[in-house]
């Protein structure tokens, strides 16, 4: 009878331990996912919460952002270019993500070129790579 309870006991840790390896697993994949959608959806405190300094971003009085790479390099955002979208694809070798806040276009060409913004992400936080 005892066998059994051990050999129970031993199932449920390698079942707990085999979903904390892929909740960890996942991490970087969801914080990911929450960050470009919280940008698109305009919720800039919350995302905001989610990045690793220096990375920073702010909402200026105008309804732009001021954001911060992890070189300490500010760049505006003027409010007519945003939501930030997720492009196509990943960041390239040394990003996680890109995104790119399009702004306004007249008959499909853009007014402005495109702001985009270089991403990694690791240990649920996201780092602001590069802003271009």
């Amino acid at each position: 009878m005892v066998k059994w309870k051990v050999i129970l006991f031993l199932v449920v840790i390698v079942i707990l331990v085999g979903w904390l390896a892929a909740f960890w697993i996942g991490l970087p994949k969801r914080t990911s996912v929450a960050f470009g959608s919280d940008l698109f959806h305009e919720r800039y405190q919350e995302a905001a919460v989610m990045l690793r300094p220096p990375s920073a971003l702010d909402v200026d009085s105008d309804g732009g952002l001021i954001l911060v790479d992890k070189a300490g390099r500010v760049t505006n955002v003027p409010k007519n270019m945003l939501p930030f979208k997720v492009a196509g694809g990943d960041g390239g070798p040394e990003h996680d993500l890109r995104m790119m806040a399009l702004g306004p276009s007249t008959n499909g060409i853009l007014d402005s070129p495109p702001v985009t913004l270089y991403l990694s992400g690791g240990g649920g936080r996201i780092t602001i790579e590069a802003v271009e």
